[in-house]
């Protein structure tokens, strides 16, 4: 019994079948995880390091680089870098492809907890954080009043707000942003310390012992046990300022009597402002494996019931990733839709038979759905990359349906079946050619799924939604297809068959004009068979050399209709100055009309998740993010706003460097910017000056634009030269002597204040503002010896202005410094190439090396898997030939038709001006696999036809007309289901077009094409004697020979 006489007779298994299929589909369609991009990054660990008040150059040396050095010796390390910029250490640590990033990051806190105790003593606790995409907040909230103090709107946000919000299922961290921390600050009164001589750690030392609340053991009196707590806590500001810090021969001295306690806020190192105005931010940070769209929608209920319970608070949303998400998901499904209706349409023009097409078209959403079901069993998400495979398959899933349902009515109508036997019969004769056919173009998918790196994670899931949809169109189209032939053969559209077969009738006789058109050609070219093969040669060649020709890119760009503007102020400008200028930019973004929200983020905060594209912090550094209207509203593209802001920028006095950066402006989230060129060597001024140098040739290059550099020599620094004999003699280290500048400058956390239901209120202990803002005030500074001595700096250290590096880079134990930038205008390869030229001139002195990174390192390693990956494709087609043929001759002929795409492809990215890209390459391997069925079902008939005593002219000629109208009907079909991914019209569906584009420009070309060239090449080898093959000695294999569409 065959496989359609089986699913005939337990036609209510297949029932079964179906609505398990609709009920289970839709299930699955409705539970996938929502994402914009699946998750690219290498495994990544990052260790943040704080160490206050040291310079960048320390940091490095003491920190940054033992770490690296010990976190070189790990299994699996790609790469380490760091970034060291004054009082912290940021040391990133890549991992292989494929290395479980939570294993790596205890391989990281092992290998810190060795070393731990040769790091300074100085440094705040490691924080390793393991990297993903996901740490970039999810949402932002502005959060203001106009009722309460910002102080008190940011206590409310930590104590409670902040709480209540992370409890949301899938928020991994709540952020918050804006400065306004509640603070007890005891600013001392330098004139009076110094006349008291009372050394401000002793004023530290005082808050710390009056403030307790310690055990006292416990008692027992009779049955009861008492447990004895000793209590003495500061209860405000007014009782601190009566705490006693000495009793001097029966005279009480207070802190009143030295210092000014405020209850007021920490001094600012952050700012937040939605639209221009002050606020405070909550960032939601969601769990890797969470639903972007779920947490998102769970975060905006929990703020609804916050803003019912505060209604004190203003909450706005400042960005959001989620709408932009469904934007995408529902605009691509649309396509989806769309695509579905042009594949019926283009069917039903061949078919001309509304009972046959409708049959064809249930194939198509019935193969989704079980496609949705496959999708959530091998854990793929609903994102730009599976949704455009799908699109890219509807063409393809119903090319199993037409074959079935063609042969089914072959059976019927000309043989004169019932409809019952012509389903078992017609499905069980096509069953192993259908087999064969979906086999060729899976086995192109399969090297994807076995590629590590970027490229397996952005091309494996496609891959592996394309052999599921194909694989479920078979099994419909062999188990579902007959059965529905059969229940529907007594349906009747008489009158309405008439009427559209009217309206196809044009359509019937343009397809049969050009049929007879094409043997014509083909007549012709059988008689001068070189010159045919010279043509096709030199169409490769023109394609190869158009394509060498149009430019290479890693990803296309993404208009998502938001960018990042990262600004830095000259160094030393303050938070205050940096807002100034930040203020301006928020002027140029209020007046551009297609701006809907922006938000600026200035300074930083200590124990952010989410550190930046760079992981630099400062008062210097400001980060933008702005949210445009959608890009079907606009009649400008980003990319355009993005340069006349860049323009506006470029002309404030005050900034140093600035980006402005479309969300996905880089292919790899670890890559900063499409242009990098690193200079690695020993000597900061020796690097300085060559980035300088590149920098400048940089600007000359035309499409280069936003060129800056990772770090400059700019640093005002104030450098204190200890005398270390004079120190000595007064019982002090310089160590000694820089732990006490410190604590007078920046200060030092003496003790805490406790409040009810809040968290602890710290307070800090300095001089007053007036008493160290000042070089002079810094010389005066008094240090107590270890007698007790107080001495003026001035005495122990010498003091020079000099200039520093902001931030000192390294990567793979070598500092480093980067030039980067942004193309615009003109294809990234060739900016990339005038680049390469530029550098040439460069004199490097020996030990410092230049080279290119960034997305040109990028593209070299994803291009070279994707084209090895091709490599496979071919070989896994030609061996697949192989076994159905059972000849290693027969083969060659059919896969002559692949080197045809070339001209199509480049010919379509040329008039769609797109340049070769990663997508463009998948495109290739997607076309090995589909192109050769049309050469397939040319070869076979012309061997099966030989077999029956046609002659080769005869049987060759015959091939085509009995093989155009399928070959047509399955290459239009294919192009209909790709149009709306090809023309864009889904938001986020630029970054795959270029992949629909390669694909429609190959089989058009292939199919215009095959039924030509193949057919000659096949006759010159059958003159050569090469294919010729008796019947006797090598039958026709039944496989191929059952493939009829």
């Amino acid at each position: 019994m065959n496989w359609a006489a089986y699913t005939l007779k337990h036609r209510y298994t297949v029932f079964a079948l179906v609505i398990a299929v609709i009920i289970f589909g839709v299930f699955a369609k409705n539970s996938l995880k929502i994402e914009l991009f699946p998750e690219t990054a290498p495994p990544l660990v990052n260790v943040v390091t704080a160490y206050p008040g040291v310079a960048a150059e320390d940091v490095a040396r003491n920190v940054s680089k033992p770490l690296e050095e010990e976190f070189a010796t790990l299994e699996g390390v790609k790469k380490i870098s760091s970034t060291s910029q004054d009082g912290l250490s940021v040391v990133q640590v890549e991992f292989q492809y494929g290395r479980d990033v939570d294993v790596a990051a205890v391989d990281v806190q092992n290998a810190i907890n060795r070393i731990k105790r040769n790091l300074p003593a100085g440094i705040q606790e490691p924080q390793v954080m393991k990297f993903s995409s996901s740490d970039k907040p999810v949402i932002t909230y502005s959060v203001s009043s106009t009722r309460v103090p910002m102080t008190a709107v940011r206590t409310l946000l930590e104590n409670d707000i902040k709480n209540e919000m992370q409890m949301v299922d899938g928020v991994a961290a709540v952020d918050i942003f804006g400065g306004y921390k509640h603070q007890i600050n005891v600013f001392a009164d330098r004139n009076r310390i110094e006349a008291l001589q009372i050394p401000l750690d002793k004023v530290v030392a005082a808050l710390g012992t009056q403030n307790i609340a310690d055990p006292g053991g416990h008692i027992i009196q009779k049955e009861k046990e008492y447990l004895i707590r000793i209590v003495n806590e500061f209860n405000g500001a007014a009782d601190i300022g009566r705490t006693i810090i000495e009793n001097r021969n029966g005279n009480l001295i207070y802190l009143k009597d030295i210092a000014r306690v405020e209850d007021g806020q920490a001094e600012n190192r952050s700012e937040f402002r939605f639209e221009g105005k002050p606020a405070l931010s909550l960032q939601v940070i969601k769990k890797k494996d969470a639903n972007t769209v779920a947490v998102v929608d769970g975060v905006k209920e929990k703020v609804a019931d916050l803003q019912q319970k505060y209604p004190f608070l203003d909450f706005v949303i400042a960005s959001e990733d989620a709408s932009f998400t469904c934007s995408v998901v529902d605009n691509m499904t649309g396509s989806i839709g769309t695509a579905l209706l042009f594949t019926t349409l283009i069917i039903w023009f061949f078919i001309v038979s509304l009972k046959e097409s409708l049959i064809v078209a249930l194939s198509m959403p019935l193969s989704f759905l079980m496609t949705f079901s496959l999708m959530k069993v091998a854990g793929l998400d609903l994102n730009l990359i599976t949704l455009s495979s799908l699109i890219l398959a509807i063409g393809m899933v119903v090319d199993n349906a037409i074959v079935v349902v063609e042969n089914i009515t072959r059976h019927r109508v000309e043989l004169g079946k019932d409809a019952l036997r012509a389903a078992i019969d017609g499905t069980g004769e096509i069953f192993l050619g259908v087999l064969a056919g979906t086999t060729t173009t899976l086995i192109v998918m399969v090297p994807l799924l076995f590629i590590p790196g970027f490229v397996g994670r952005v091309f494996g899931p496609m891959g592996l939604t394309l052999i599921l949809a194909l694989g479920s169109s078979f099994i419909v189209a062999v188990t579902m297809i007959p059965l529905f032939t059969v229940l529907l053969q007594g349906l009747r559209f008489a009158w309405l068959e008439k009427f559209l077969g009217f309206l196809a009738w044009p359509f019937v006789r343009l397809m049969d004009a050009t049929c007879e058109f094409y043997v014509s050609i083909l007549r012709h070219a059988l008689r001068l068979r070189l010159l045919t093969v010279g043509l096709a040669v030199f169409l490769l060649i023109i394609g190869i050399r158009i394509l060498g020709l149009i430019g290479v890119e890693v990803l296309p760009k993404l208009d998502a209709g938001s960018f990042f503007i990262t600004l830095e102020t000259s160094p030393g400008t303050s938070l205050a100055g940096t807002s100034a200028i930040v203020r301006q930019v928020e002027e140029f973004l209020a007046v551009e009309p297609s701006v809907v929200t922006y938000h600026s983020s200035i300074g930083y905060e200590a124990g952010a998740h989410y550190l930046g594209d760079s992981g630099v912090q400062g008062v210097t550094r400001a980060y933008i993010t702005v949210t445009l209207t959608s890009r079907k509203e606009r009649t400008e593209d980003i990319w355009t706003i993005e340069e006349r802001l860049r323009a506006k920028i470029a002309r404030l006095p005050g900034v140093q460097t600035f980006v402005v950066k479309e969300s996905g402006g880089t292919a790899i989230a670890t890559t900063r910017a499409p242009i990098d060129v690193r200079i690695t060597g020993k000597d900061p001024e020796v690097l300085n000056h060559l980035a300088e140098e590149i920098a400048a040739a940089l600007q000359q290059v035309p499409g280069a634009v936003n060129i800056y550099r990772s770090w400059t020599l700019t640093t005002p620094e104030i450098d204190l030269k200890i005398d270390a004999k004079r120190a000595a003699e007064l019982g002090l280290t310089p160590q000694m002597v820089s732990r006490q500048v410190f604590a007078n400058i920046e200060g030092t956390r003496a003790s805490s204040l406790k409040m009810p239901n809040q968290k602890d209120t710290d307070i800090q202990v300095r001089y007053a503002p007036e008493n160290r803002d000042s070089l002079e005030e810094l010389l005066n500074l008094r240090l107590t010896t270890p007698a007790g001595v107080q001495v003026p700096l001035k005495d122990l250290a010498s003091i020079s202005l000099t200039r520093g590096a902001d931030v000192v880079t390294r990567e793979n134990l070598n500092q480093t410094v980067d030039v980067l930038g942004f193309t615009y205008g003109r294809p990234f390869s060739h900016v990339i190439g005038d680049v390469e030229r530029v550098l040439k001139n460069i004199k490097v002195p020996d030990g410092y090396e230049v080279t290119i990174t960034g997305e040109q390192a990028d593209l070299k390693e994803s291009g070279a898997d994707l084209r090895f990956a091709l490599l496979l494709a071919v070989v896994a087609v030609y061996l697949l030939l192989v076994a159905q043929f059972r000849s290693f001759l027969h083969p060659l002929t059919i896969m002559i038709s692949i080197p045809l795409i070339a001209i199509g492809v480049a010919l379509a990215l040329l008039y769609s001006n797109k340049p070769v890209s990663l997508p463009v390459m998948f495109g290739f391997i997607l076309l090995a696999g589909t192109v050769v069925n049309n050469a397939i079902l040319l070869v076979d008939y012309i061997l099966r036809a030989r077999e029956q005593g046609a002659d080769r002219e005869t049987a060759v000629i015959q091939s085509v007309k009995t093989r155009f109208r399928p070959i047509m009907m399955t290459a239009l079909s294919d192009v209909a289901g790709m149009l709306p991914l090809a023309l864009e019209w889904a938001l986020g569906s630029e970054r795959f077009s270029p992949l629909a584009t390669t694909v429609i420009g190959g089989i058009l070309a292939a199919t215009l094409l095959t039924m030509v060239v193949v057919p000659v090449i096949y006759s010159l080898f059958d003159d050569l004697g090469i294919l010729f093959v008796r019947k006797k000695q090598h039958p026709v294999p039944a496989v191929m020979s059952s493939i009829t569409k």
